[in-house]
């Protein structure tokens, strides 16, 4: 598999560059690892103004790449490139598409939590339009050096959508060689002002939400006839990081996450839910774009 990694200056390049290494080093992948510079426009000015900028522009991505050369270890296959776009969104693409990649990589905005993720402008743009899966490096994401990931857990809900995302996942289960973990979160969250059926009703159907959800995770791996190994977990609390902290997290660990069905067909789109996954999730995460079937 190859993996582009958009190296912005902040930490978040940092962060992303992690990630993409474990990404490479455990499925026996490779890196592009991508800064992205601002296209030139128009004629050069007689000052020559333009075209010093563009050679400050591209001395500092040089640098920036060297230092990411540097930081990486042997054992992953890496090159690095400056391209130039209008975007970084734009570069990145452009970048995946020319290289026939299988997945982009990007960091948080510094705006998260330690250990979650928030998006900045560029994951925005990606996450709205990219056709390849998006994986995203929780704020201050740092693993050994030497490390490659022993799981793969899916976000799943009792949907036709889910059924897909576990296929995914489970395909990408076989490439890294790791077992698969089926993850349903239900969440108790107690507004301000509840319903006029009161918190008692609402907790209710919280709890029929999870007997469901364990019926069909049981029916799940009672019929899974796959030679990845199987396993289910639900995890509960009162906010969403709370129920992800009920829940057991392996070293190394990646998270599927699948787009909204409201987006369009073939691209990434985070909805309301899928969202909230991702920003709360205390392990790196993989939104795969949204398909037909």
């Amino acid at each position: 598999m190859r993996y582009i990694v958009g190296l912005s200056p902040d930490q978040g390049g940092r962060e992303a560059l992690a990630l993409g290494s474990l990404l490479a080093r455990s499925s026996e992948g490779s890196l592009t690892v991508v800064t992205v510079v601002p296209e030139t426009w128009g004629p050069p000015s007689l000052a020559r103004v333009d075209a010093e900028y563009a050679q400050f522009v591209l001395q500092n991505a040089q640098k920036s790449l060297a230092k990411a050369k540097a930081s990486i270890s042997s054992d992953v296959d890496a090159d690095f490139i400056a391209v130039p776009a209008k975007s970084a969104r734009d570069g990145l693409l452009r970048a995946a598409q020319d290289m026939g990649a299988d997945c982009i990589v990007v960091g948080s905005s510094r705006s998260a939590p330690p250990g979650r993720f928030a998006e900045g402008s560029v994951a925005t743009g990606l996450l709205h339009s990219a056709d390849l899966p998006i994986a995203i490096a929780p704020r201050g994401y740092l693993p050994d050096p030497r490390s490659v990931v022993r799981r793969i857990s899916c976000a799943f809900s009792p949907s036709p959508a889910s059924a897909v995302v576990v296929r995914k996942s489970a395909e990408l289960c076989g490439i890294f060689e790791v077992p698969l973990r089926l993850v349903t979160l239900i969440v108790r969250d107690k507004q301000m002002y509840p319903t006029g059926a009161g918190y008692d009703a609402e907790n209710m159907v919280a709890n029929t939400m999870r007997e469901q959800a364990q019926v069909t995770l049981d029916e799940m791996t009672a019929d899974w006839d796959g030679a990845i190994q199987l396993t289910s977990e639900i995890g509960d609390g009162k906010t969403w990081k709370s129920a992800f902290d009920s829940l057991l997290w392996a070293s190394a660990e990646i998270l599927v996450i699948g787009s909204s069905s409201l987006g369009p067909i073939a691209r990434v789109f985070l909805g309301s839910k899928s969202g909230k996954i991702a920003q709360n999730s205390p392990v790196p995460c993989l939104i795969m774009p949204r398909h037909g079937s």
